[in-house]
């Protein structure tokens, strides 16, 4: 999957995130750009859409999501802190719905602890009705919260980071997908081929006199030079390479062994 990580608001100034007993514009990084490693560490392709610093927050936004729209993303993903009376976890999507395994988000972060909040409605966000790709807006926790703030803390961030890529994906961080069988020969078959290729070009095909291993399109103008006493070969007979016989037979077609 092509996914899209905004780590939320500016890193400090105009549209910088909620300050309580954490710092929103800290942690989003914090937890964005371990999430963007573990999703790239499953295989995923990830676009790192974060604005660091803007003249206003309309303009951190519309920045947000130029980096979002410049590619085809399959998902968008904003990773924000909660402020303002509230405790848990909540993803907020274009009309609410279970979109981008937002569910399973939440349940990821529920069991480390959080309240789940569930998914709320998300079209008045600027990011959810800008963004072209389908998008989600993951509240972690509350910054003025006790609570979410004590757990948070001790979590740290990568343990949120591992819940939210659980969820958005559906498998460890830790762990590696094992091959299809049909994936294992493809990767098979991709590689004998370039070893072979490798192995052409350090140990080049030798050719010799008119014997089976002389291609067709050379033998009859490296028979021309052999009964003609233009070429000869000794003991170990001609050994010439497929760059030799190219040049032969370039030099019979000009009518130089005539």
């Amino acid at each position: 999957m092509r996914i899209g990580i905004n780590c939320g608001h500016t890193a400090t100034g105009p549209g910088s995130g909620a300050v309580g007993i954490l710092n929103e514009s800290l942690e989003t990084r914090a937890v964005g750009y371990a999430l963007m490693e573990k999703l790239r560490g499953l295989g995923h392709t990830v676009i790192d859409c974060t604005n660091d610093l803007a003249s206003s927050v309309s303009s951190n936004l519309s920045q947000i999501t130029a980096l979002a729209n410049a590619q085809k993303l399959d998902a968008f993903y904003s990773i924000h802190f909660n402020a303002g009376g509230g405790r848990g976890s909540e993803v907020y999507t274009m009309g609410g719905e279970d979109v981008l395994n937002t569910a399973r988000i939440l349940e990821s972060l529920s069991q480390l602890g959080f309240p789940n909040r569930g998914i709320k409605e998300g079209a008045n966000l600027y990011v959810i009705r800008r963004t072209a790709a389908p998008a989600a807006l993951i509240e972690v926790c509350f910054v003025d919260n006790e609570e979410d703030a004590s757990l948070y803390q001790r979590l740290g961030p990568e343990q949120i980071a591992d819940a939210i890529c659980r969820g958005i994906t559906g498998t460890n961080p830790e762990e590696k997908e094992e091959l299809t069988m049909t994936q294992y020969q493809e990767l098979k078959a991709a590689i004998d081929a370039l070893t072979q290729k490798v192995q052409e070009l350090n140990t080049p095909m030798i050719y010799n006199y008119i014997d089976e291993n002389m291609p067709e399109w050379a033998r009859a103008s490296v028979k021309k030079m052999v009964d003609k006493g233009i070429l000869k070969g000794d003991e170990n007979g001609l050994g010439l390479t497929e760059s030799d016989l190219r040049h032969i037979v370039w030099n019979d077609r000009a009518g130089l062994y005539d």
